[in-house]
């Protein structure tokens, strides 16, 4: 992706704020909006139709956009919050955050796992998933939409960490190579299948055992009052 985003979408500016204006704007078939940064707070408003293309086109909320004014405004922006009614499936507002060319970005971006787990497939572990998203640091150009995660040959017992991921050129990932993104765990308490029936057939043998020495105990007590 270039510094200038091919995602844009003409927005025009906002004179009146306040729940009234939003109602009017939304009705009118426009989005309330603002955009946020270092030195700026701008309200704004866009088409909801042409929103709505540019999110799948975007292929959700994390891609760069590029916001075009009737002034000549031309911003590089992420989409911050998006709100929305769920019920109507209509976009309410729209929080932007804007991005500076030729500067570094920080931003949340997804984590998609790939394959299926060996511990899950053939050994009975479940899944944890602990990140669905990754923080990274890069210039606009290298922002990627999403981090891809291999997942296939994790193991029962196993996880993967920040360090298992494929490196990408121009991006940091800001988290500890250490943290863990997903690990597959036992059934209970961190125990596989086969672990669960061995301990639940040792309790077993266990109970029986119990009661043939209670029985032997009560026999000889009984044994006893008869000699007596």
């Amino acid at each position: 992706m270039s510094e200038l985003s091919d995602l844009t979408i003409n927005v025009a500016p906002r004179e009146h704020t306040g729940r009234q204006a939003c109602n009017k704007l939304r009705s009118s078939g426009r989005i309330p909006a603002v955009l946020y940064g270092k030195e700026l707070n701008k309200s704004f408003s866009l088409d909801d139709r042409e929103m709505r293309i540019l999110l799948r086109q975007a292929s959700g909320t994390t891609s760069l956009l590029r916001l075009l004014g009737e002034q000549g405004e031309d911003e590089l922006v992420l989409i911050k919050e998006l709100q929305t009614d769920p019920i109507k499936n209509s976009i309410l507002h729209i929080d932007f955050i804007q991005v500076n060319r030729g500067e570094d970005l920080q931003t949340k971006i997804p984590l998609v796992l790939s394959g299926e787990a060996e511990g899950v497939k053939l050994e009975g572990g479940i899944l944890e998933v602990l990140a669905n998203e990754i923080e990274v640091r890069c210039r606009p150009s290298n922002l990627p939409t999403q981090i891809d995660l291999d997942i296939t040959e994790l193991a029962l017992g196993e996880n993967l960490q920040v360090k298992d991921l494929t490196e990408i050129e121009g991006v940091v990932f800001t988290a500890g190579e250490d943290a863990v993104l997903v690990s597959c765990v036992g059934s209970a308490g961190g125990r596989s299948d086969a672990e669960d029936e061995e301990a639940a057939e040792g309790e077993e043998g266990e109970g029986e055992g119990g009661e043939g020495e209670g029985e032997g105990e009560g026999s000889a007590e009984e044994g006893g009052k008869e000699e007596e």
